[in-house]
């Protein structure tokens, strides 16, 4: 009932009259686009790119040059392979030339942001309102595949606010969350006694939806499945987020709630990029706001299968066009539509961080999910991380429950010396506990050799 009320009479006075936000608007449109055939769809996709190409040549100096460089002009690009003559965008990039690549009638008028900053160095970026609301649009799209409406019970396990909040900030967002049906646990805070906390506080509360950091929610599965006495949370669906899901992941928290789980990719400059249907058959890119290309090492698009570099152009932010941006994330292209009958193109998985991958005295590269996939059937391990400071040297962090045997310990060995080659050393450093990055994040792998 609260749910109805929420969505017909509280939200639009909010959203649309006391706001004048075009969220819901942008919502409604999103919730039918879905269904157009891909085609239709990347044709919608393209006239939004063009209109953003020819604003950026326009307003944005460093844009201008990148034209002029290229030999282009914004209005004359009629193919992606004209586009592609653009440069990719990264981070250094934004850093370097920030003030040339904001647009000229927008100085002033947008919102400023940060990414976490997990290689060390966070980058500060702009966008616009209005981009932002195509932003919460295509997440709250995304996030109702899973059930999760608006007005209904939905946990969340989540990074929050590691600074002091002004009291009357505090006020309202608590206001806000309890509106909204809303409760916070504390990612950051993930011991032994705070989940026993949060399971008393969930099976209390009762959420139809759970959403979390996936690290985090895992360890949660685990402490749940690892007690003697079940659990009695029962959501409807888990979304997972902010991190890479990995299949026993999935299992474990499947097992621990009885409810499905529903990937999620996204990043802080973009928010949503992919999410996944109920038919969890592959993550449906937010193709209306987003051009997502994937990318062979050599600049080529890769095949369909074929592993690549993640690069996003946001269609709406002109305020700080992000065309071409290396986001620095390996995903893979799905080879077959979703059964569900969305016209959405289709991501089959992300793969990871390219700054995960580990690479072998040998020249080859071995992705960071193979760590995991070892790692997950030694059940003394409770957490785990990969770090590699030279070519010929990993050292493996294990925090253990009790202990754990040498007969483990030289298995894991040989199986990592097999993938990395008798040129490598192995050494082991046994820990109480593994920090997070400062979003709240769990990095299983982590690579300092120079790229």
């Amino acid at each position: 009932m609260y749910s109805q009320v929420y969505r017909k009479i509280l939200e639009p006075l909010w959203e649309e009259k006391i706001r004048k936000r075009h969220t819901l608007e942008y919502e409604r449109k999103l919730n039918e686009s879905q269904w157009l055939p891909e085609d239709d769809i990347r044709s919608i996709q393209w006239q939004e790119l063009r209109k953003l190409l020819i604003h950026s040549e326009k307003e944005c100096p460093y844009w201008r040059n990148a034209f002029e460089e290229a030999g282009l002009q914004a209005r004359d690009i009629v193919s992606y392979d004209q586009f592609r003559s653009l440069p990719l965008t990264t981070k250094p990039i934004i850093r370097e030339h920030y003030d040339d690549l904001i647009a000229r009638s927008y100085r002033g008028k947008t919102w400023k942001k940060s990414t976490g900053g997990s290689t060390g160095a966070p980058l500060q970026f702009e966008y616009t309102p209005e981009s932002d609301q195509w932003r919460q649009a295509v997440t709250r799209r995304g996030y109702a595949w899973a059930g999760a409406i608006g007005g209904i019970k939905q946990v969340y396990i989540w990074g929050v606010s590691l600074g002091k909040e002004p009291l009357i900030q505090k006020l309202k967002q608590n206001l806000h969350h309890l509106i909204l049906r809303h409760r916070y646990f504390n990612s950051f805070s993930c011991n032994q006694e705070s989940m026993r906390h949060w399971q008393r506080d969930i099976e209390k509360y009762d959420p139809k939806v759970i959403v979390g950091y996936t690290n985090p929610l895992y360890t949660f599965a685990k402490f749940i499945n690892d007690r003697a006495s079940a659990a009695l949370i029962h959501p409807d669906s888990i979304i997972t987020a902010a991190e890479n899901l990995f299949d026993y992941q999935r299992v474990e928290i499947e097992k621990a709630f009885h409810a499905p789980v529903f990937h999620s990719y996204g990043s802080r400059e973009f928010m949503l990029i992919a999410m996944e249907c109920e038919k969890h058959e592959g993550l449906h890119i937010s193709a209306e706001n987003l051009f997502v290309e994937i990318l062979r090492e050599d600049g080529t698009p890769a095949d369909p299968g074929e592993e690549g570099r993640v690069v996003v152009t946001d269609l709406h932010n002109y305020g700080m066009p992000f065309i071409r941006y290396d986001i620095g994330d390996l995903a893979v292209w799905s080879d077959k539509p979703c059964s569900c009958g969305r016209g959405l193109p289709m991501l089959k998985k992300i793969s990871g961080r390219v700054l995960d991958i580990i690479r072998t005295p040998n020249g080859k590269s071995i992705p960071g999910e193979f760590f995991p996939h070892l790692l997950k059937d030694f059940s003394e391990i409770l957490q785990f991380q990969i770090i590699q400071k030279k070519l010929d040297k990993l050292t493996v962090k294990l925090v253990t429950a009790n202990g754990i045997g040498e007969e483990s310990l030289d298995k894991i060995k040989k199986h990592i010396s097999e993938a990395m080659g008798e040129n490598c050393t192995i050494e082991y450093e046994f820990v109480d506990e593994i920090p997070l990055t400062k979003t709240g994040k769990h990095r299983v792998t982590m690579s300092m050799l120079s790229r």
